[in-house]
């Protein structure tokens, strides 16, 4: 590391300071009012295939329509400023009329901008249940993170 262009500071006792900061949050949750992600969060979802944008082995057929599996639908990037308590959603459209069920798996990056989820870690994946089959796709899920805890 260049000193004459960084400054590099560093506690005497990086655990402590660790600790002090958990204590300190726990007794006054309203000290930390914003975070950084660390993480670009998202989900997987279908778009429509563009051999200019998507490669070859992601192309599906879906009602006889190309689609692009594994795309990484951003909700927040790595980097973005988070307030305690912020809800993000963001709306999705259902890909198959006769679905009574979705699964929506959840993934994170450290890449701010990643395009597809082939090589990021997948968290979870979540099953919605949609009855309703009679509006077909005209259909719509609702994602929703909340950053309320320490957690997401």
């Amino acid at each position: 590391i260049d000193q004459t262009r960084c400054r590099v500071i560093r506690p005497k006792n990086p655990s402590l300071a660790i600790l002090k900061g958990a204590l300190m949050y726990g007794q006054n949750r309203e000290k930390i009012v914003t975070r950084i992600s660390k993480y670009t969060y998202g989900i997987q979802c279908y778009t429509p295939f563009d051999p200019s944008k998507h490669p070859e082995r992601l192309k599906k057929i879906i009602d006889g329509k190309e689609m692009c599996g594994k795309i990484f639908s951003k909700i927040i990037s790595a980097g973005d400023q988070v307030m305690l308590g912020q809800v993000i959603q963001k709306t999705y459209n259902i890909a198959r009329p006769e679905r009574t069920e979705i699964s929506l798996p959840i993934f994170r990056s450290s890449d701010p901008n990643p395009k597809f989820t082939c090589d990021e870690e997948e968290l979870i994946t979540i099953k919605v249940p949609i009855p309703n089959k009679s509006k077909g796709l005209n259909r719509k899920v609702m994602v929703q993170m909340d950053f309320s805890s320490t957690k997401i």
